[in-house]
């Protein structure tokens, strides 16, 4: 690239998207647009339907029986969240050698390249559960405190799908899947609420699941719920050089909670007095956007 470059992706490289649908679109509708490199772009499915409606759009189209003879004639695979590392077309590209991502590892290394102008500033929401009222009430919060910010992710649109907004800030859900093929991903803040059993086929066991659930606590502020043991001891564990815990109960210093009815920030600064806890909202979008402004978050 001339102006903002992204490693594996140069003059003519051969890219496979895997997967037709709302993320495969959202790869391809981003691939495309980066006319200036000549991408050639094969998208593999065993939709015919969507196969054809991507042949009629010009790029290259295969079942993934096909794609898995033919994986020498890539340099790069996209993966949409739903292949797994067993899936027969991921094992044949790693056997190929070939680099492997996911629709947020695009969205990452565009970002950051400055092709949509200053990079946004990520903030990351993962668990096992709870984490689309949570990442909703983040994008509230930011709004309220005065921010831009985009709801996208596992919420919302895909997060290549908002790069281009005037935005500031980005409110990112993402499973656990979109975490395993984002290994890049640096978030400004990141937060693990909890982890549970789930998903352990696809993850190949519990080790890989909560592996893959702590790389949104690489970034620059790690948070954690620790009531939940499992959570705890990744935010412990975290690289990230700011981290606090929040917790049902009072908070030690260090971590936010529940004290005297109310929600008090001791992580941030000393016993702040966030919002009553009679005044949280159940589910859904944040009432308690209009009542607080959420601190300042030591990040950059």
């Amino acid at each position: 690239m001339t102006t903002c470059e992204v490693a594996e992706l140069t003059g003519g490289t051969r890219v496979l998207v895997c997967g037709a649908r709302v993320t495969g679109d959202a790869v391809v509708a981003a691939l495309t647009g980066l006319a200036d490199l000549g991408l050639r772009i094969t998208v593999c499915d065993d939709d015919e339907d969507a196969l054809q409606r991507h042949r009629d759009a010009g790029h290259g189209a295969l079942t993934t029986a096909a794609a898995q003879r033919h994986m020498a004639d890539q340099d790069l695979v996209i993966v949409s969240p739903g292949f797994g590392p067993s899936a027969p077309v991921v094992q044949a590209a790693v056997q190929a050698g070939l680099p492997i991502w996911g629709d947020v590892e695009l969205a990452w290394r565009l970002d950051a390249s400055g092709r949509y102008g200053r990079p946004k500033r990520w903030v990351v929401v993962t668990g096992t559960n709870g984490k689309t009222t949570t990442t909703a009430m983040v994008h509230d919060m930011l709004t309220a405190a005065g921010g831009t910010s985009a709801l996208c992710g596992n919420i919302g649109d895909p997060v290549l799908n908002v790069l281009d907004r005037d935005v500031e800030f980005l409110a990112v859900e993402l499973s656990s899947f979109q975490l395993h093929w984002a290994p890049s991903v640096r978030p400004v803040a990141g937060a693990v609420l909890n982890v549970a059993e789930d998903h352990l086929d696809w993850h190949g066991g519990m080790e890989g699941y909560t592996r893959d659930k702590a790389r949104a606590l690489d970034g620059e502020v790690a948070v954690a719920g620790l009531d939940d043991a499992i959570a705890g001891g990744l935010l412990a564990a975290a690289a990230a050089p700011v981290k606090a815990g929040f917790r049902a109960g009072e908070p030690a210093v260090g971590e936010l909670g529940v004290l005297d009815g109310w929600l008090v920030d001791r992580a941030f600064g000393v016993d702040i007095p966030l919002i009553e806890v009679s005044k949280l909202p159940v589910g859904g979008r944040s009432a308690c956007s209009t009542r607080w402004r959420p601190p300042r978050w030591p990040v950059p």
